[in-house]
């Protein structure tokens, strides 16, 4: 048996509303760092591996179970989040004054459109994300035995979108793919440290945005 953990990282100081530098280095917050203590807690025993993005925050947020379980393999892979913006876009800004430059990425609907140095364009998201689904949900070499990976809120809605058929390498250059994962992201919220259990190979199936783990006061988005 097979089993993928996908869980996002703690809250992050652009979550927070503050401002930010380079989208790889966000840290964590106070908030983020319980999160991340509480995720590794909900780990029922030992993974046989980790994944982690090599972006900061997921790897302060996978750090409390890599502690927990120090014989435990960790793998940095390219589940990193969907950085859409050129870098400069970031330098000392919070969400919200990014929020022209996120509107009209998403209105034009282009996936082949780069907004600036350093971006990563929406066909290049869901090429990373096929190598993801078939390395660890519906290829030939799935490993066994219960794989955890901490990544972010836009790609893990991505890898759920190709879970039901509506991205795919056949059409990544493809604005209607691009229009659906738009939709797509509103309508799943994927809140901080939250945890999604998929089960793959052919009878896979996918469970629903579990923060059980997590008091009241410690969810954030």
């Amino acid at each position: 048996m097979s089993e993928l953990w996908l869980i996002r990282h703690g809250q992050s100081v652009s979550n927070a509303g503050l401002p930010t530098g380079h989208p790889s280095r966000s840290a964590l917050t106070d908030v983020g760092r319980k999160q991340a203590v509480l995720a590794a807690q909900a780990l029922p025993w030992a993974p046989e591996r980790l994944a982690v993005s090599p972006f900061s925050r997921a790897m302060e947020t996978a750090r409390p179970a890599m502690d927990r379980f120090p014989d435990v393999p960790v793998a940095v892979e390219a589940v990193q989040e969907f950085t859409y913006l050129g870098l400069e876009s970031y330098q000392g800004t919070t969400r919200e004054m990014r929020r022209p430059m996120i509107d009209d990425y998403w209105a034009r609907c282009d996936p082949l459109h780069r907004q600036g140095e350093g971006a990563e364009t929406f066909a290049e998201l869901v090429l990373r994300v096929e190598d993801f689904f078939c390395r660890h949900v519906d290829g030939p070499d799935i490993p066994p035995g219960l794989t955890v990976v901490y990544s972010h809120g836009q790609f893990i809605r991505a890898v759920l979108l190709r879970f039901f058929g509506g991205i795919g390498a056949d059409f990544a250059a493809d604005p209607q793919a691009m229009a659906r994962f738009r939709g797509f992201r509103p309508a799943f919220a994927v809140a901080n440290a939250s945890i999604v259990r998929l089960t793959p190979g052919p009878k896979r199936r996918v469970g629903a945005f579990d923060v059980s783990h997590l008091p009241p006061h410690l969810v954030t988005h």
